[in-house]
């Protein structure tokens, strides 16, 4: 499933978000493209709405952002307080060193797995998952 958020008007200045979503076992991958920044926030946060579907977990992959600023990553933490109540959360795959560091000094590995691939994001996800079967035992 894909949608696109297209702003030719606003503060956007016409560039297109894009949303592409595919289950990847238990999980709903998300893969963003374009800019997640001031002014975009509603279009992010309503299209991300709409990309969502019942999973176990969610991978929100920001490789394909050309940027993202403190709005953005306030819709990434709107995601987990909205849609990860009742899952094991969410991984979030980077691979641009710049915004690698962005996120850590947002300090928002401490909200979510900050991972390099999707494998590593499933491979995080299903140990989340294992604390969780864990601590419900005890």
């Amino acid at each position: 499933m894909s949608s696109i958020m297209y702003d030719p008007q606003g503060n956007g200045k016409g560039i297109p978000i894009h949303y592409h979503s595919r289950p990847v076992g238990a999980y709903l991958y998300i893969l963003l493209t374009g800019k997640l920044t001031y002014g975009y926030e509603s279009r992010a946060k309503e299209g991300l709405r709409r990309a969502v579907r019942p999973a176990e977990g969610y991978m929100i992959d920001l490789s394909g952002l050309a940027l993202i600023d403190s709005t953005g990553l306030g819709v990434l933490v709107h995601f987990v307080q909205t849609y990860c109540k009742d899952c094991r959360g969410v991984a979030v795959i980077v691979q641009d060193e710049l915004m690698k560091e962005l996120l850590a000094i947002a300090k928002l590995e401490l909200l979510m797995p900050i991972c390099e691939s999707v494998q590593e994001a499933v491979q995080r996800l299903d140990e989340i998952g294992k604390g969780l079967e864990e601590g419900r035992e005890e």
